[in-house]
């Protein structure tokens, strides 16, 4: 209880904070954030225990994605695509390899092996292979056909509609019409654990973090265009890297901790599940907001972008077909994100 408003007032305080230095503001407005990102997997984590892994981890993923989406609407309307789409991609790539990879890991140091549901991770994985379909689609068209752009925003736009009604689908066929396949048997002891915070005070939590990090969005977009307008920083590096790294680090410490409590199917349903809003809502909402806002935005990425989305995705669903994972699986998730995040720097 403690920490939560201590961590709320620390980000009230950094937000009102402003320098004459760029660098220096940009660093005061992603440390403030952090601990925003930390109590929202916080208040999520406990919702789960009312609600159960499949919901919780849902909501988990979703409310742990606001930060992307405020960062991705305040970059939009400050003109800076390459710094959205690589923060999406970005977004993407970090879920299904550093964040899985590190629960895996150390789940996998603490148990000899963990089990989770196969028809969760095959249908997660079934959604997140139509997202890749929609992005080769969508970079084959641009490559071979002589399209203008006007022509392209609006094929993408009526695509993210495509992308949206199968996510809808998607939720409709997990938690209602087909939700007895997703029932993951728990053991007693993690049914019992300790509500320690009301219904009330996690929602009341989840509006005030929401809407100080809406504030907060603002002030950080705006310091980055103005960083990276001063010392000719690139926007596509920012984007995958550090957004992605603040965006989602409370969700990351909630898949993490459920994986070391050997609540893997938690932990899958909070990343993979993650990526899912990524690639099928979020990332259709802001091509959405661009087309109705007037800003040129399409839903074409970068071949390179496509490939290291398509080899997160990849590798993630080899490690995950057979319905265990150990320790050394991890840390090959992790070594691909490494490179790719190497590969990255010097593309960029």
């Amino acid at each position: 209880m403690k920490k939560t408003y201590l961590f709320l007032i620390l980000s009230m305080i950094l937000t009102f904070i402003s320098t004459p230095y760029n660098i220096l503001n940009t660093v005061l407005y992603s440390l403030a954030v952090i601990p925003l990102a930390i109590l929202l997997g916080d208040f999520t984590s406990e919702i789960s225990q009312y609600i159960g892994d499949k919901k919780g981890g849902l909501l988990a993923a979703t409310i742990g994605n606001f930060p992307e989406l405020m960062m991705g609407l305040w970059s939009i309307q400050l003109g800076m695509i390459p710094m959205v789409k690589s923060a999406l991609i970005g977004s993407i790539i970090s879920n299904m390899l550093l964040v899985l990879g590190i629960s895996i890991f150390f789940g996998g140091i603490k148990y000899r092996d963990q089990k989770f549901n196969k028809i969760v991770a095959r249908t997660n994985f079934n959604m997140l292979l139509l997202a890749m379909s929609a992005l080769v689609v969508m970079a084959s068209l641009n490559r071979y056909a002589n399209l203008k752009n006007s022509v392209m925003i609006s094929i993408s736009l009526k695509v993210s509609l495509v992308l949206v009604l199968i996510y809808v689908l998607g939720l409709i066929f997990s938690l209602y019409t087909h939700s007895n396949l997703f029932i993951v048997s728990e053991d007693k002891e993690e049914l019992g654990e300790d509500k320690s915070k009301s219904p009330k005070f996690i929602v009341i939590g989840l509006i005030l973090c929401s809407i100080i990090l809406f504030f907060l969005s603002e002030r950080l977009i705006t310091s980055m265009k103005e960083l990276i307008n001063t010392y000719n920083v690139s926007q596509e590096f920012l984007g995958i890297i550090l957004i992605p790294i603040l965006g989602n680090i409370g969700e990351n410490v909630s898949a993490i901790m459920s994986a070391l409590k050997n609540k893997v199917n938690l932990s899958l349903e909070i990343a993979i599940g993650s990526s899912i809003q990524i690639s099928l809502f979020v990332t259709p909402l802001l091509v959405m907001f661009a087309y109705f806002s007037g800003v040129p935005m399409t839903f074409i990425f970068s071949t390179f972008q496509i490939i290291i989305s398509i080899i997160a995705v990849g590798m993630s669903f080899f490690v995950f077909q057979d319905g265990k994972t150990y320790w050394l699986e991890g840390a090959i998730l992790i070594a691909i994100y490494i490179m790719i995040t190497l590969a990255y720097y010097h593309i960029s």
